[in-house]
């Protein structure tokens, strides 16, 4: 089972998912990253309000490091709530689309 909070930051702009699993290697589906990909380029959510990130904020550093690399690829944040806050896990996938995907052109 899953659970989700969203939450809206008007002074910064931001949209935080807050997600946990009962299955801590669970990911987020893709249709999800997808819907917040597209509210981060369009720079607006369904309401209207001005978005300029999107923030997931995972209840556990176990589900926030299993799922760190297809929601930086969506360009989307990932954050663990700790007890004094939330903490970035990092933004950046350490993978190569092209390469991942067979379409390097180098030799």
């Amino acid at each position: 089972m899953s659970k989700e909070r969203i939450e809206y930051d008007a002074d910064e702009q931001l949209i935080k998912v807050y997600r946990s699993f009962s299955d801590p290697k669970s990911l987020v589906p893709k249709s999800e990253l997808k819907k917040w990909t597209e509210v981060v380029n369009a720079g607006r959510d369904k309401k209207g309000r001005p978005v300029k990130a999107v923030r997931y904020v995972f209840t556990d550093e176990v589900t926030a490091r299993y799922n760190q690399q297809p929601v930086a690829f969506a360009g989307l944040q990932t954050f663990v709530d700790k007890k004094g806050g939330e903490s970035p896990l990092g933004d950046d996938p350490d993978f190569s689309v092209r390469e991942d995907f067979g379409i390097d052109d180098a030799e």
